[in-house]
């Protein structure tokens, strides 16, 4: 019956068998949808013929709005018998107000929060293609080279040196290997500092070797100063 006291259209009856319903967990009545005819209901059994359904409410939209709705009604299973009570004092429209416009903004509020983490995950990932080269001069301690990911607060990889002129000399070789730094990151995680360390030595030592064959190293302790990655 509806709150006017007239009986309900029995459409929602006839099309029982087509209905996708939530499971029944006890509060009298549980929703369901007829996607292809759009339409998503607030249903009871009808008895003493229990495959029979009696529509309490029901709203017709789309067929991918009813079953929106139908998900975000079967997630509220303390309010079906609320709903079913609105429906009987103040008719469907009361109860499309509150379901309808609850589900779709719920669901702008997850569209919300999917694009605001999809945008945090794509910042995160161009944060983390950005490794930086820092000069590290701290006080009472040894100076060195590190290397950070932008997404991070600490350095992947600090090489010490015991002298300044031993640092410049690796940062020489160092600054022109940035498209390298990705590949540095991926051995420092799989075989740990040592083995970068020994990797740059020796690709320093190495151009220097060739620079010095060409004659085009600066002499003295830092071969590679005017150098510039050719």
């Amino acid at each position: 019956m509806t709150a006017a006291g007239h009986r309900r259209d029995p459409r929602a009856a006839d099309r029982t068998a087509l209905l996708v319903e939530a499971p029944d967990v006890g509060a009298g009545c549980w929703p369901a949808v007829d996607a292809e005819a759009g339409s998503v209901l607030l249903v009871r059994r009808v008895a003493p013929d229990a495959g029979r359904r009696d529509a309490l409410w029901d709203a017709h939209l789309d067929p991918r709005s009813a079953r929106e709705v139908f998900d975000w009604m079967t997630r509220q299973p303390d309010q079906w018998s609320l709903w079913a009570r609105l429906a009987f004092l103040f008719g469907d429209q009361a109860v499309s107000t509150i379901v309808v416009e609850g589900a779709r903004r719920d669901a702008d509020e997850a569209a919300v929060q999917e694009e605001t983490a999809r945008l945090e995950a794509e910042e995160r990932r161009r944060l983390h293609e950005r490794i930086e080269l820092f000069i590290l001069d701290p006080k009472n301690k040894r100076p060195g080279l590190s290397l950070e990911s932008g997404d991070e607060d600490k350095p992947f990889f600090v090489m010490r040196f015991s002298e300044k002129w031993e640092r410049e000399r690796v940062l020489d070789w160092m600054r022109w290997q940035r498209p390298r730094f990705a590949e540095f990151r991926t051995l420092v995680a799989a075989e740990g500092a040592v083995a970068l360390e020994r990797v740059v030595i020796a690709g320093m030592r190495q151009t220097e070797a060739d620079v010095k064959r060409r004659g085009l190293s600066s002499g003295g302790r830092r071969p590679l100063r005017f150098w510039r990655g050719e």
